[in-house]
């Protein structure tokens, strides 16, 4: 029997609720503090499939926030990245996990994003979730020690549930100047398979995150895993030019959190943020993020990974040149705290820029498709030759994340 997301919103509120009365002993400490601000009496909060690491961050801080201010969040896991972005387009969600990597691909529309309600659309950073490192793994007594290792034959799990992960798979096989035909594909169908498929020895390789729930039970099986360091610029600066113009939004660091086969590893590092709609009521958004940072002791130890959920690591983002705008409610919240510089001011400025004229122009393809009776739907080949030419016409045919990663 299928599953409605009104019946996902009404079990989520009832999980809410429960919870609630579980932490009843921290809301009087928590009440005062929210007291001044009338909270709205529920909203949704948009995650990646349980089992996830930021679904089950989701699940810790909104636990304790409806316990402090009475207000009802329901935790909508949504099937892949697709539907986090028209969940959110369309009001279903209030809240939606979204990194950088997702945000260009919707902005160009592509895959499971080209249609009206996930395509572009002016949405903005509320909040940091998680800096989530992610990456290539083996199995630990595999013969493949490096990305280099990767050639023809490899078997390679290739999950379609978010266009990241696709993107992932063509970025490998960029860098070592293969084709799909040249590996050997197995397509999996959710983001769990995506790792148990490695650890059942269906594949050689596979991409996901550290930190992800699967990851931990793969880690725990006979043999473990091992993690593939980020390819090299230094070592093959043609092929690393391949791999990151696929591969772009991310930030090459070493691992800090997750399984411990992963620690001290270069990984590609994705800055996951909370995205609201442009259009968000400044005050829920300004409040929200005070609430989450003055509060953050009160959370940051019920799941693993929420220490990660914090302003400085918002900074951080910013610091290290945001890829998505900031919402004015948050702008607000940083400048009272004089995190905001005027060269945070001045991306953001350039940021807004172009998703607004992206947006503009998706905006003006749904109306010459309509006439033209080409609809925008994932997988009809004529609306994709109709964006792709419309793009090359009216200026956009240089992919969103090119453009965020060339500005200055």
């Amino acid at each position: 029997m299928s599953i409605t997301r009104r019946q996902v919103v009404q079990a989520t509120l009832a999980q809410a609720v429960g919870a609630g009365a579980m932490l009843a002993g921290f809301a009087p400490r928590a009440a005062a503090q929210a007291a001044a601000y009338k909270w709205p009496r529920n909203f949704s909060v948009v995650t990646p499939v349980v089992g996830t690491a930021n679904h089950s961050l989701a699940v810790a801080w909104t636990s304790r926030f409806q316990a402090a201010t009475g207000t009802r969040v329901a935790v909508l896991p949504a099937p892949n990245g697709f539907a986090r972005a028209s969940w959110l387009n369309t009001g279903e969600g209030r809240i939606s996990m979204m990194q950088a990597s997702d945000y260009f691909d919707q902005m160009d529309a592509v895959q499971g994003y080209a249609s009206k309600a996930g395509g572009p659309s002016d949405s903005r950073v509320a909040h940091m979730n998680m800096v989530t490192p992610w990456g290539y793994v083996v199995l630990a007594d595999s013969k493949i020690k490096t990305v280099d290792d990767i050639g023809p034959g490899t078997r390679i799990a290739l999950a379609k549930s978010s266009s990241f992960l696709v993107s992932a798979i063509d970025a490998l096989l960029a860098y070592r100047n293969l084709k799909r035909d040249d590996v050997k594909i197995v397509e999996v169908g959710s983001y769990g398979a995506n790792t148990a498929v490695l650890a059942e020895g269906r594949v050689d390789v596979t991409f996901t995150s550290p930190i992800s729930g699967p990851s931990y039970q793969a880690e725990a099986a006979p043999g473990g895993l091992r993690w593939l360091p980020v390819p090299s610029a230094a070592k093959d600066p043609a092929a690393y030019k391949r791999y990151r113009s696929v591969m772009s939004g991310y930030i090459p660091q070493k691992t800090v959190s997750g399984v411990k086969s992963s620690i001290g590893v270069d990984l590609d590092h994705a800055f996951q943020c909370n995205h609201v709609r442009g259009d968000e009521d400044p005050e829920f958004v300004y409040q929200l993020i005070k609430w989450l940072d003055v509060n953050h002791e009160s959370y940051k130890n019920d799941y693993t990974h929420a220490h990660l959920m914090t302003v400085g690591n918002l900074v951080q983002f910013l610091d290290s040149g945001a890829l998505q705008p900031m919402h004015e409610g948050t702008i607000r919240y940083l400048k009272e705290k004089g995190s905001w510089k005027p060269a945070h001011q001045a991306r953001h400025d350039k940021l807004v820029a172009l998703a607004q004229a992206r947006v503009k122009g998706f905006q003006a393809a749904l109306a010459a498709g309509e006439k033209a009776n080409v609809k925008a739907e994932p997988g009809n080949a004529d609306w994709t030759k109709f964006w792709t030419d419309f793009r090359a016409k009216n200026g956009m045919a240089t992919p969103f994340g090119e453009e965020v990663l060339a500005l200055s």
